[in-house]
């Protein structure tokens, strides 16, 4: 019996330990600023710890992928120059004969071709080689404005015509700097 009572005083004793346990604890929360809510998980151990090393690594993580980004549009855009390059020398190529001035053939079709681009940050340069094979060159002349009536008189079948252009190029900019520097390109075909 003695055991019995025993066992029942132990079992009461656990059981009213175990249910204050359980019990839900009122706790008093009080509103806190965004900063506040920082400060308060930097101090509450890995919370805070994976948030210091988020602030660590984000600067690092977006100058990599901005960069990318930067890095793809120069390509693009690169590209659509040298497009619209061979398209011009193509054009002066073919007009051999029908042309009066190749070099404004060539600056007009660049402007049509990148209708978006600023012209005055064009640099042209056309290389008409004659039926001697002497090669004269046209340029290099910045905006719109590129005229050579000479050269159509010079253009011989089956000759090398040279386009070259190049755009002053302003990359995005990041952490307040603004980077420039040129795409060039350069296109040759043979006059029809």
């Amino acid at each position: 019996m003695r055991i019995q009572d025993s066992l029942r005083r132990q079992t009461t004793r656990f059981t009213r330990g175990f249910n204050r346990a359980a019990a839900p604890q009122k706790i008093h929360l009080r509103p806190r600023s965004f900063p506040g809510r920082i400060c308060a998980l930097l101090r509450r151990g890995n919370e805070g710890q994976s948030v210091v090393e988020f602030a660590l690594i984000m600067p690092l993580l977006a100058t990599v992928l901005f960069g990318m980004y930067s890095l793809t549009m120069a390509l693009y855009n690169y590209q659509q120059l040298s497009y619209a390059a061979f398209t011009a020398a193509q054009q002066a190529g073919a007009g051999r004969g029908l042309l009066s001035d190749p070099c404004a053939t060539v600056a007009s079709t660049i402007t049509a071709a990148l209708p978006t681009w600023t012209t005055t940050k064009f640099t042209y340069a056309v290389t008409i080689t004659n039926s001697t094979g002497t090669a004269t060159l046209y340029g290099p002349t910045t905006g719109s404005s590129f005229s050579c009536t000479a050269g159509a008189a010079v253009m011989a079948q089956n000759e090398p015509l040279t386009v070259g252009v190049s755009y002053q190029y302003s990359w995005i900019p990041a952490y307040l700097l603004k980077l420039s520097g040129n795409l060039s390109t350069t296109e040759t075909v043979l006059v029809d």
